[in-house]
């Protein structure tokens, strides 16, 4: 039961950083380390520079 409750917590917890736009570092290590083994893995601050750039460098994100 409370592994449950842990594992639901922790579902909330992702949906909500990513309704957030918080970019999640270690999703896109587990997906770099099984989808492209050979590929440069970016640094964590490297990650959320390049994913905060793409969110407020994209055409349409301004508010005003």
């Amino acid at each position: 039961m409370i592994r449950r409750i842990r594992w639901s917590l922790s579902r909330w917890a992702a949906v909500m950083r990513a309704v957030a736009g918080v970019p999640d570092y270690g999703r896109y290590l587990a997906h770099m380390r099984a989808e492209h083994p050979g590929d440069r893995i970016m640094s964590e601050s490297e990650f959320n520079h390049t994913r905060l750039g793409d969110r407020y460098n994209r055409v349409g994100s301004r508010c005003c």
